[in-house]
Formats: structure tokens, C-alpha cells, sequence
């Protein structure tokens, strides 16, 4: 009989209780992390293996070790969805205590605001910046049949065949898209975007020659380049890449306003103490200077880029004005 049963409240097994359910919580639910003091979590807005992803877990692996506070731990927290939105909503929906950090590419906290009608947040307002983690860069490629062994050479072949004139990109109101329509512009050619769902199937039909051009990171466009199976004409950066050393930049052919880069970026939520901007701010740049880090950024074709957190504000809105008039000019809008 329940009436007849007698209990006795034993404080150690309501605290290893809760103690159980807390973490039991954290494992049924993914993307749950304890924000328990000495542990800081890295949100994440794509799936696991991407390339933001491994950039996230070597950090997560490596800032520790430049933190104060002894036996801090740094977890990845993957946030997938919605462009990278989803991320950034948990971010900032996290109290502003410094342990909840959001690694962005470029779309994050530069395209959103000039591709979505309605973002539905603003970098300025809603994000505190820590640094700039580093840049990758984007080739112009062509199948190795292609005539053109240059990019003057290319643009002479595109005016020469108009109908020809498109390029592919992994996706519509993508870095390379725009990139492209920049080329196009520099060029004064009608060069007609074609858009892929992801790279893999646009460079397969790059290298099969279904398509003339394509644009896409160098780091997708090495392994084919180096096959000899499609041949990157110049690079975009503003200066050659280690990867590709005999590749010419696009102004050192002639095109300098076809240059710029991608970029991956560390940012606290809005309100987070300046101290604790500066802390993760030291940590990240003595990471980005380990020689091993370096190794792997090398491996990733990424270029380390210590800095201030002022110095990533001011390109985010270097950035903002470079990207909005070739996205206005374009017509683009995501839905």
C-alpha cells in the first residue's frame, strides 16, 4: 500500500540524480551543451565534416590551452539550417557571458544582410566581434580541353562565343556567383550565372566539359587542377596562393576589381564584457600562430589571419560595401 511505504530523503542521491538527469538531457538532445563554468561552446551553422565544422573542432581542440582558466573546455555545437540562421538565433538567444562563441563564414555576417529580405538579424546589433580566423580563396577554372590558357585569353574566347558565356557556382547567392558577375563586369562581358545544388556536381560537369567555366574555392578546385583534369585560370585573392604558386592573380591579369576573398569569423553575442572579447581575442590569435594550426589551415588552402576584433568589424563592413553594389546590380534576392 502506498499509505504504508516509507521514505527518507538523502541529499547525495538528489544531487547524483539530478547530476544524471542533466547529463542524460545533454545526450538524447543533440546540440544541447552544459554551459557549466569552464566549459564554452563554438556554434556551429552547417553539419558535421563541412569545412566550417573542421575549422571549429581544431579550435575547439587548441584554444584551451591559451585560456586562463584552468581546465576550460571549448565544444563544438552544431547548429545546421536555415543558411546558418538557426546558429546564429542560439547565439543570440545565449546570455552575454562570454562562454558561447559562433564561428561564420562570410555569408553569415556579410551576404545574409544583402541577399534576405527579412535576415531577421543584424551583425551591427546583435553580434561582438573576436577575430578574424582566416581567408580562403576562389579560382576561375575551365575544362582541360578549353582553349584558353589565361584569363585575357578566356574573356577574348567568351566574346568571341556569347552564347557560351556562363559559368557555374555551388549555389545561387554564393560567393562565387558573385564572383563571377564581378569578372563579368571588370570584363564587360554578359557572363550568365548557372546555378548547382552544391560543388561536387558542378565540377563534375566542369571536368566532363558540359560547362565552360566554374568558380569555385580553391581549395575544391585542387585536387582536379592538379589531375589535370580542369585547368584554374586566376585566382581572386589579392595576392597568389601558396596551393597554387604558378596560378596568376585575376589582376595581376589585368582585372583588379575582380578581387577578394572568403573568410571565416569568431563572434560573442551582443554585450558580452569587453575583457572576456580581449581574452578569447588572445587565444585566438596565439592559436592561429601554432605551427601545427598553420600545417592544417595549409592542408584546408586557409590563411590564418590574427588580428583585432576591431580589425574583423571593419571588414565586415568593408565587405557590406564591397558585395552591395554587384548584389543590387544582379537583381538577386533569396527567398
Amino acid at each position: 500500500m502506498l499509505s504504508n511505504m516509507r521514505t527518507s530523503f538523502d541529499p547525495s542521491h538528489a544531487a547524483s540524480r539530478r547530476g544524471f538527469l542533466a547529463g542524460a538531457l545533454a545526450a538524447a538532445v543533440p546540440g544541447i551543451v552544459q554551459a557549466q563554468s569552464g566549459t564554452s561552446r563554438i556554434l556551429v551553422g552547417f553539419a558535421a565534416g563541412g569545412g566550417g565544422d573542421l575549422v571549429a573542432r581544431l579550435l575547439a581542440e587548441r584554444l584551451p590551452r591559451h585560456l586562463g582558466a584552468a581546465g576550460q573546455n571549448v565544444l563544438v555545437d552544431n547548429r545546421p539550417g536555415g543558411a546558418g540562421k538557426i546558429a546564429v538565433d542560439a547565439l543570440r538567444n545565449a546570455p552575454p557571458d562570454g562562454n558561447t562563441l559562433l564561428l561564420a563564414p562570410l555569408v553569415t555576417p556579410v551576404l545574409s544582410q544583402l541577399v534576405f529580405r527579412n535576415p531577421g538579424y543584424d551583425p551591427a546589433r546583435d553580434f561582438a566581434p573576436v577575430g578574424v580566423v582566416g581567408h580562403f580563396q576562389f579560382g576561375l577554372a575551365v575544362p582541360a580541353s578549353h582553349p584558353a590558357r589565361d584569363v585575357p585569353s578566356f574573356i577574348a574566347w567568351l566574346k568571341a562565343n556569347p552564347a557560351k558565356a556562363y559559368f557555374g557556382s555551388p549555389s545561387p547567392g554564393s560567393l562565387p556567383h558573385f564572383f563571377g558577375l564581378l569578372l563579368g563586369e571588370a570584363a564587360g562581358v554578359d557572363y550568365t550565372h548557372v546555378s548547382y545544388r552544391g560543388g561536387a556536381p558542378m565540377l563534375n560537369d566542369l571536368a566532363a566539359g558540359q560547362i565552360t567555366s566554374g568558380i569555385d574555392t580553391v581549395q575544391k578546385l585542387l585536387e582536379l587542377h592538379r589531375s589535370g583534369r580542369i585547368r584554374v585560370l586566376g585566382v581572386f585573392a589579392p595576392r597568389r596562393v601558396p596551393q597554387l604558386p604558378d596560378v596568376p592573380t585575376l589582376a595581376e591579369q589585368g582585372y583588379p576589381k575582380a578581387t577578394g576573398s572568403g573568410w571565416y569569423s569568431l563572434w560573442a553575442v551582443a554585450g558580452t564584457p569587453v575583457a572576456r572579447q580581449r581574452e578569447w581575442n588572445a587565444a585566438l590569435n596565439a592559436t592561429l600562430r601554432e605551427p601545427a594550426v598553420q600545417k592544417k589551415f595549409d592542408e584546408w588552402a586557409l590563411e590564418p589571419a590574427p588580428g583585432t576584433p576591431e580589425q574583423l568589424e571593419a571588414l565586415r563592413r568593408s565587405d557590406i560595401e564591397k558585395w552591395r553594389l554587384v548584389i543590387a546590380a544582379s537583381g538577386f534576392k533569396a527567398d
